[in-house]
Formats: structure tokens, sequence, C-alpha cells
């Protein structure tokens, strides 16, 4: 008689009726969505690779989602950080500027920063002068200091080389300050 339609679920012959999607013929009853069963005869159907879905199971399965609202993209994405966001989502943690391809980015703790942001919230922040620190540093008093801040709180000499330092009052002394007399 004709064309005969083979069902792409089970691969019989199509007698009666049949649904299509694509190139692929289906059985009515076989006209489903493979994750939840619903019968897609009446609401949009999505297929993959000849298998069909309805529009919830096809975005669980392929559709990505924002990283920072947890929907689900449908147009245009950003993709940074391993994730993807919707354009307008992607933005500083700080101060929520969003970001455009022309500007840089920073990531903490899985957050992007701009520049600005990033230097003033996440950098650590000298013991002596309070500013972040972008360069080299060193750790005392449980707290992190420019090279060039770590210096006698009474004479402000540098502690460089191989100085000794004390504390006082959780800041740094030298010994002639302190009254130690060290040896040289």
């Amino acid at each position: 008689m004709g064309d005969t339609m083979i069902c792409a679920v089970c691969n019989e012959d199509i007698t009666d009726k049949a649904m299509k999607a694509k190139d692929l013929f289906y059985h009515e009853k076989h006209f489903t969505c493979v994750d939840c069963k619903a019968d897609l005869r009446a609401i949009p159907v999505y297929s993959k690779d000849g298998v069909l879905y309805c529009e919830d199971d096809y975005r669980k399965r392929y559709v990505p989602k924002c990283a920072k609202c947890d929907q689900h993209v449908t147009s245009d994405c950003v993709r940074a950080m391993d994730r993807t966001w919707h354009p307008e989502h992607f933005q500083c943690y700080g101060c929520l500027t969003q970001f455009t391809q022309n500007m840089s980015y920073r990531e903490k703790d899985g957050k992007p920063y701009c520049e600005h942001c990033y230097t003033d919230t996440v950098l650590p922040k000298c013991g002596g002068c309070a500013n972040p620190i972008t360069d080299r540093a060193l750790k005392a008093f449980d707290k992190q200091w420019h090279i060039k801040c770590f210096v006698c709180v009474e004479c402000k000499t540098t502690f460089e080389g191989a100085k000794n330092f004390y504390s006082l009052e959780g800041n740094p002394v030298c010994g002639p300050c302190a009254g130690v007399k060290e040896e040289d």
C-alpha cells in the first residue's frame, strides 16, 4: 500500500495511527516521556537521540541551570568558573556589577569578584596600615603585614634581616625599645 512505518521504541510496524517526532514514528502508546511516562500527544515534545521527553524532563537532563538563581538557562548564557550563568546574573559578588566581555574577574570560594571588590574584601589586610596586601607579606601576631609596615611601634625600625622582635600589646617592638639587650 505505501511506506511501512516502524515504531522507534518497539521496532514493530505501525498499522494504525502513528505519532511523529523529528523523522521518527511511534505507536500512540509509545509516544511518552522516557522519564516520567507522560503522554506527549497534547504537550510539547522534546527529542534527543531518538528518545522522547516532556519539557520538564528534557530541561532536567539537558538544559543547564544558572549558578546564581538555579533556574534553567534557555537563551543567552555565560560560561565561567566551570558553571553556567544568565548574563545578567554573572556579576560581582561584592558590588553586583554585571560582568561584560571586556571585564576581568577574580574567583574566591566559587564566587566572582571585580578587581576592586576582590582587593577590598577578599585580600588580607595589613596589621600595620590596614590596606590590602597584594604582594609579599609576613605573618606575626595572628596578622599579616606588608614587609614595610612591620616595624617597631616605638622607633619605627624594620625587622628585615635577623633582628628579633617582641610583643607590646600585640604590636611589634624591637629589643632596645623593649629594654632587652641583644647580642650582635
